[in-house]
């Protein structure tokens, strides 16, 4: 049996940071949250924990930070592609769906690959190679996005395979990727596979994007059992004729809820951990974090620092029609009080655990630590 050797490395989804030289009292406050939070992770002199500059109920993201995410673009650099870690039920095709209907301020396309470990499962090799071509837009021909014509009937997967140097209507290129350490489907790349893909595009950045609340997301992960049973899909738009047929109720068993739970703060550390060590073997060392919370809190401007952050700005026009419509369909209500028909039976299984009780009882979307339901390497091997 493979044992999991993990770091707790994780933040509070968001894990917004912001180059900042000035050692006031805020960045040091930020500091020591991150420090008590990610001991793993020391902060740098360029993270602050506060930004003026956004609504307050958004400075919360801003408390907690991991010491390698970053945003801004201090070396004013252009069209970078970006590979995001992330693991299931984090909101990935939502951002994709999302990302692909956005049109860039040069007029070129912001171009959208999801769950690219699918383009080529059985050999490192291929993947790798497929990664190198495609961020280092090797290959002849054009590349054609599937994924924005579909964007309101369903994310085709079918993979992007040649961008073309000379085609230029493309700007940045994106890919999300279910990393090996969390998907032993997907395969896992030797150093110098990754090495090649930075030799093709040496500015790759890193991202990673989480899910902060573990009950949330565990809940989810249960009913999404639920609507493929009903529906034979695990993603909606919102117009499939099944819908009506979904219960307004699930019952959720207390024994796989925290089975759940813990594969939820698991499948974060472990993620956030691969990305970090990527981004600072082979990239710049910096992390555009993102959480489902975040999005859910301000979703366009989200997409506003994405394209600040890849030095590929996003049309205005385009951002504020985010707020207009919505490309992916959530059913599940935030009021679990009202979704869940054994509501109080869940909440006295995880009144032993106040942080995730918290989880439970909120109602907005909020950003959270890690709740200590997942132990790392020592659960491994105590089992």
């Amino acid at each position: 049996r493979r044992t999991l050797i993990v770091l707790a490395l994780t933040t509070v989804a968001g894990w917004l940071c912001v180059s900042n030289n000035n050692n006031d009292s805020n960045s040091n406050n930020a500091s020591s949250t991150s420090a008590a939070l990610f001991p793993h992770h020391s902060p740098t002199g360029s993270i602050i924990g506060r930004r003026p500059d956004v609504p307050r109920s958004l400075n919360a993201i801003y408390d907690a930070v991991h010491g390698q995410c970053g945003r801004g673009n201090p070396d004013d650099l252009a069209e970078r592609p970006l590979l995001i870690f992330k693991y299931s039920r984090t909101g990935s095709t939502w951002l994709a769906w999302t990302g692909s209907t956005l049109r860039l301020a040069s007029g070129k396309k912001m171009v959208w690959t999801h769950e690219a470990q699918k383009c080529i499962k059985d050999s490192a090799e291929g993947l790798s190679t497929w990664f190198t071509e495609y961020f280092g837009r090797e290959t002849d021909g054009e590349i054609i996005s599937i994924a924005t014509k579909q964007a309101h009937t369903g994310m085709n997967r079918d993979c992007l395979v040649t961008v073309g140097k000379k085609d230029k209507r493309m700007g940045s290129l994106i890919a999300t990727i279910n990393p090996h350490e969390s998907h032993y489907d997907t395969p896992e790349f030797s150093t110098g596979q990754w090495e090649q893909i930075f030799e093709a595009a040496p500015n790759l950045a890193i991202g990673v994007l989480v899910r902060t609340n573990a009950v949330k997301r565990a809940i989810s992960a249960i009913a999404s059992r639920v609507q493929l049973e009903i529906c034979g899909l695990k993603k909606l738009t919102g117009k499939e004729a099944c819908i009506k047929d979904l219960p307004e109720k699930i019952y959720v068993n207390t024994t796989q809820l925290w089975s759940k739970i813990r594969e939820s703060e698991e499948k974060r550390s472990i993620v956030t951990d691969a990305a970090a060590r990527v981004s600072e073997k082979y990239g710049d060392g910096r992390l555009f974090c993102l959480s489902y919370e975040s999005m859910q809190l301000d979703l366009t401007g989200e997409m506003r620092e994405l394209g600040e952050f890849l030095g590929s700005p996003i049309d205005e026009e385009s951002l504020a029609k985010l707020s207009e419509e919505s490309v992916s369909y959530k059913r599940g209500s935030d009021d679990l009080e009202g979704y869940l028909e054994n509501y109080d039976e869940v909440k006295e299984s995880l009144s032993s655990n106040p942080c995730l009780l918290a989880q439970l009882e909120e109602d907005e979307p909020k950003n959270f630590p890690l709740c200590g339901a997942y132990k790392g390497s020592e659960e491994e091997e105590e089992e």
